[in-house]
């Protein structure tokens, strides 16, 4: 597995045989680990938020997160490949826009 030094990358909310990941909230699940409440609101970190990709249910997960909270860099990425999830490594990573 294609593992880069900076940068983002994108979980998939299917696995790398093709079938969708269960539970159907994986994405908020994960991203919940770097939420907070902001006035009675959850929040996302921008550091790892769920997106929608062409292929479903994914989680955007910042280059920046590797040095600012490396605990949890290892964590978010060895959810993925622990579950046998697919990863896309871009080769630009745009912040992505919160909805």
């Amino acid at each position: 597995m294609k593992t880069l030094e900076t940068g983002c990358f994108i979980i998939i909310g299917r696995t790398t045989s093709g079938k969708p990941f269960r539970p159907s909230d994986w994405d908020h699940r994960l991203c919940g680990a770097l939420s907070l409440f902001n006035q009675g609101k959850l929040e996302y970190s921008r550091s790892v938020m769920p997106i929608q990709h062409d292929l479903g249910k994914a989680v955007y997960v910042d280059g920046s997160l590797k040095e600012s909270n490396p605990a949890m860099w290892k964590f978010v990425l060895g959810f993925a490949q622990d579950n046998e999830m697919q990863i896309e490594w871009p080769d630009i990573c745009p912040l992505p826009r919160r909805d």
